[in-house]
C-alpha cells in the first residue's frame, strides 16, 4: 500500500527561493496532491538535515483529513535560519503516512570574515600592470574573466547552460546550451566553503549563469581543472569553469565564471568566493603547473 500511496500522493514545498544566508528566515508552503483515496488524520510529518543526515529542525502538521484532488494545503513551515553559522546544503523532507518527498537548499553566513592575508589577494578582470607586479613579487591573484570576454578559440563561443543540451548540438545545428553541467571534486579544498555535490546542484545556477567555459585543450599542457565543464560529446572539448597555474613567482585561480557583476546581488557568488579566497591562504594551494602571462592575456578578446 505505502508503494501505491507513493505514486498517487505527491507533497510539494512552495520555497520562494533555494538559496538563503543566515539572517533569512525559511518559509515553505506544504500542498499535497492526493489522487488515490480520501486519508483521515494523516500522519504529516517535516525535517530538516545537514550532508550528515544531523536533523536541525523538524515538526509535525495537523489535518482531519486529505480529501481527493490537487494542491491541497497542509500548513507551512517557518525556521529563522540564524542557527546555521556556516555554509550548509540542507534538505527539507515532507512525509505523508511515511511517503516522503525532499528538497535540497542552502544557507550562507550573512557575514563572511577572511584573514588580513586575503586583502593581498588581488581580483582582477585581466592581467594588466598591476596585476603582473603583483605576480611578480610572489603574490596571489584571481583572473575573474568577464562574461563575453573570452575569445572564442578558448570557449568564448560555447553557451553554457544550467540545463542540459536537448538531444546533441549536431541534431540541433548548435542550437544553445552547449554543454552537459559540470563535474567537480566534492572535497577539493577550493570548494570548503562552498558544499556541493560532483555534479551541477542549484547553488551553480548562478556560476553557470555567469560564466565561460574555457577550453583547456588550448592552454598549456598539465593544466587541470578544479571544476570541469561537460562538453557535447560530438565536441568533447576538455572546458573548464575554474582551474589554477603558476605565474612567475606567483600564483594565481583563472575563473570563468564572473565575480566582477552585480556581486552584492549574487549569494552564491560571494560564497564561492570567499571559499576559493579561503583556499589560496592555506598549504593546498601550490600550483605547480607553470603559465607565462602572454598566454593567459591572448584569451581574452
Amino acid at each position: 500500500n505505502q508503494v501505491r500511496d507513493a505514486a498517487k500522493i505527491d507533497r510539494l514545498a512552495r520555497m520562494p527561493k533555494l538559496i538563503y544566508e543566515n539572517n533569512d528566515t525559511l518559509k515553505a508552503s506544504i500542498e499535497v496532491a492526493n489522487y488515490h483515496r480520501m486519508l483521515t488524520h494523516p500522519a504529516i510529518k517535516w525535517q530538516i538535515t545537514d550532508r550528515s543526515k544531523t536533523v536541525i529542525a523538524s515538526g509535525k502538521m495537523t489535518v482531519t483529513e486529505i480529501p481527493l484532488g490537487n494542491v491541497i494545503p497542509l500548513g507551512s513551515i517557518t525556521l529563522p535560519l540564524t542557527c546555521i553559522q556556516k555554509a550548509e546544503q540542507l534538505n527539507l523532507e515532507v512525509s505523508v503516512n511515511g511517503n516522503a518527498n525532499d528538497w535540497d537548499f542552502w544557507v550562507y553566513p550573512s557575514k563572511k570574515t577572511l584573514p588580513k592575508a586575503s586583502t593581498r589577494i588581488l581580483l582582477t578582470d585581466t592581467l594588466g600592470e598591476v596585476a603582473q607586479s603583483v605576480l611578480a613579487r610572489g603574490g596571489k591573484v584571481i583572473l575573474s574573466i568577464r562574461k563575453g570576454k573570452l575569445k572564442n578559440e578558448y570557449g568564448g563561443n560555447i553557451a553554457v547552460g544550467f540545463s542540459s543540451i536537448f538531444w546533441n548540438t549536431l541534431w540541433t545545428n548548435g542550437q544553445p546550451p552547449h554543454t552537459l553541467g559540470i563535474l567537480c571534486n566534492p572535497a577539493h579544498p577550493a570548494l570548503k566553503e562552498f558544499p556541493t555535490d560532483y555534479y551541477s546542484n542549484y547553488q551553480w545556477w548562478d556560476a553557470m549563469s555567469h560564466s565561460s567555459a574555457i577550453n583547456m585543450g588550448k592552454l598549456s599542457e598539465g593544466v587541470q581543472p578544479i571544476v570541469r565543464v561537460i562538453d557535447d560529446w560530438f565536441t568533447n572539448r576538455p572546458l573548464a569553469l575554474l582551474f589554477e597555474a603558476k605565474v612567475g613567482v606567483g600564483s594565481l585561480i583563472v575563473s570563468g565564471i564572473d565575480f566582477n557583476d552585480d556581486l552584492s546581488n549574487r549569494p552564491e557568488a560571494q560564497q564561492l568566493l570567499y571559499s576559493l579566497k579561503n583556499y589560496m591562504l592555506t598549504p593546498f594551494f601550490h600550483p605547480n603547473v607553470e603559465m607565462k602571462t602572454e598566454e593567459l592575456n591572448n584569451m581574452l578578446k
